[in-house]
């Protein structure tokens, strides 16, 4: 009950910070759309799927096995440190060896490409490596403030102070003063300045440090260590390529390449608003999941288990009904009459795929910890394959739409294939006696958010009656919708948290 509580006060914390992050997030978003050519956004966004996927490939398991066995080995200093050094020296390698294939196969990478976009990523093709070698060691270095609880820090870093860069960025591009290669060179470098910070914090937490007596691990261990970071390299690969294989492929297989590429990035960032509770909730949730296996305490992991994702479906739910209720507010603000009419299709059906994935709960992280990362494995790796098979059959036809159904139906699929396998095999269960009560609240608040007549004309001043109507329509939903979570109390921790406000008149 008492580490429940620390995970909800922290995850708070952390969520305030993620929302402030996804507010500059949309900043960047309508200045983007406003301002960069359709195919300059869908390649920038293009890019940092790329590197994202890269990122996960080459880490090759290491930054989930730094997280597992910093617990196991919390009463040995020295093999903490060589285990954190390892986990820090074999990525540079991997990254070094792609580094090599990646130029060795340009022309055939680049025949890859829409003919109309081959100039465009010819152009930028040198920078993608080093955008890969950032985004390795700022997941690492982040993942392990996360398991030191420093949570809200690593947010801090990544949600706001890169998007306030990148804000710059592209209102200097606006005014004339940076061409559209320095935005896009720019946008790349920026993401080593989080790496270099997070570094600086991880040197001032206790433990960190560095060891390369190798001898300290014995034979059996370093088995045991290959073996967890392998099976998790291939999870995670799964995953990733699972969660960002439809972006990646849009530009591809979509006859308008990267100009498609750009309604489909915004549909996405819109989607990522339904993932910031998960931002918030999940790095907390983990670390203790993985401190009540590690001390075989099961009643507590799945007490903690249960509680989590009661937690995570509630913020995820309200936003989902704000953002269902505001899209017509959205696409007209967003694009600067460039249409971006098709994000309101593409959101609606990647919805349904994102909310299935917080209903189920945290099983990815209960699967990793439990030794049964194996059967997540091989079930994504099944449907990757069909996934692909989707997106190359759907999206030459059916162009983006294609490739949101085809993400949404995996999703669905896998998500629910994860649910019965953890309920039978180890009894933990995200559904409780009063989830229903969630879905109770939230009718109401949709019903308000979808009825509520537009009092304002988009067509006439465009941006101050846009942002009326979505303040107003956005308060009434928070307004019923928090009220009648406060009136049914789904969860104990909401509860005792609002208790904790009224009491101390204060946030934390």
């Amino acid at each position: 009950m008492f580490v429940m509580g620390i995970v909800f006060r922290q995850s708070v914390k952390n969520l305030i910070i993620v929302a402030f992050g996804a507010v500059l997030g949309a900043l960047v978003l309508w200045l983007s759309t406003k301002y960069i050519t359709k195919q300059g956004f869908g390649y920038i966004r293009s890019i940092g799927v790329y590197a994202v996927i890269l990122s996960q490939l080459l880490l090759m398991g290491l930054n989930s096995t730094l997280i597992v066995f910093t617990h196991r080995l919390a009463g040995d200093e020295r093999k903490r440190k060589l285990l954190l050094s390892l986990t820090l020296i074999l990525p540079a390698f991997f990254a070094g060896i792609f580094t090599i294939f990646y130029f060795v196969f340009r022309t055939w990478i680049l025949r890859h490409y829409q003919a109309e976009d081959v100039a465009f990523a010819t152009r930028y093709f040198a920078w993608l490596p080093l955008f890969v070698f950032f985004f390795i060691y700022m997941t690492i270095l982040e993942q392990y403030l996360g398991s030191q609880m420093k949570v809200a820090v690593s947010a801090f870093m990544r949600e706001i102070l890169v998007r306030v860069l990148n804000i710059i960025l592209i209102i200097l591009f606006a005014l004339g003063y940076i061409s559209l290669y320095a935005l896009i060179t720019g946008t790349v470098l920026i993401a080593g300045l989080p790496m270099i910070i997070f570094l600086f914090i991880s040197f001032k937490t206790p433990g960190f440090g560095f060891s390369f007596r190798l001898r300290d691990f014995s034979l059996k261990e370093y088995k045991e260590i290959a073996h967890f970071a392998w099976y998790h390299y291939l999870l995670g690969a799964a995953l990733i390529l699972m969660a960002l294989m439809d972006s990646a492929l849009v530009p591809i297989y979509d006859h308008s390449g990267f100009q498609s590429a750009a309604p489909y990035a915004a549909a996405n960032f819109i989607i990522s608003f339904l993932l910031m509770p998960s931002k918030a909730f999940l790095p907390a949730s983990f670390a203790a999941l993985a401190k009540d296996f590690a001390e075989d305490d099961m009643v507590s992991a799945k007490n903690l288990f249960t509680r989590a994702s009661m937690n995570l479906l509630i913020p995820t739910v309200g936003i989902a009904i704000i953002l269902c209720c505001n899209l017509q507010n959205v696409v007209a603000i967003i694009g600067n009459g460039k249409d971006y009419t098709s994000v309101i299709k593409i959101f609606l059906i990647l919805m349904a795929g994102s909310l299935i994935n917080v209903a189920t709960g945290i099983n990815d992280q209960v699967l990793s910890i439990a030794n049964y990362y194996k059967f997540n494995f091989y079930v994504s790796v099944l449907l990757i394959g069909l996934l692909f098979l989707l997106i190359r059959t759907l999206v030459p036809r059916y162009g983006v739409y294609g490739a949101a159904w085809s993400s949404t139906s995996i999703l669905i699929v896998f998500n629910v294939i994860k649910y019965i396998f953890v309920w039978k095999k180890l009894g933990m269960q995200p559904f409780s006696n009063k989830t229903w009560r969630v879905i109770i609240a939230a009718l109401p608040a949709l019903a308000v958010g979808y009825f509520f007549p537009y009092l304002f004309d988009p067509a006439r001043h465009v941006y101050v009656h846009t942002f009326i109507d979505a303040a107003i329509r956005t308060t009434l939903i928070s307004v019923i919708y928090i009220g009648m979570l406060l009136w049914l109390k789904p969860s104990p921790d909401l509860t005792e948290y609002v208790r904790l406000i009224r009491q101390n008149k204060r946030l934390f």
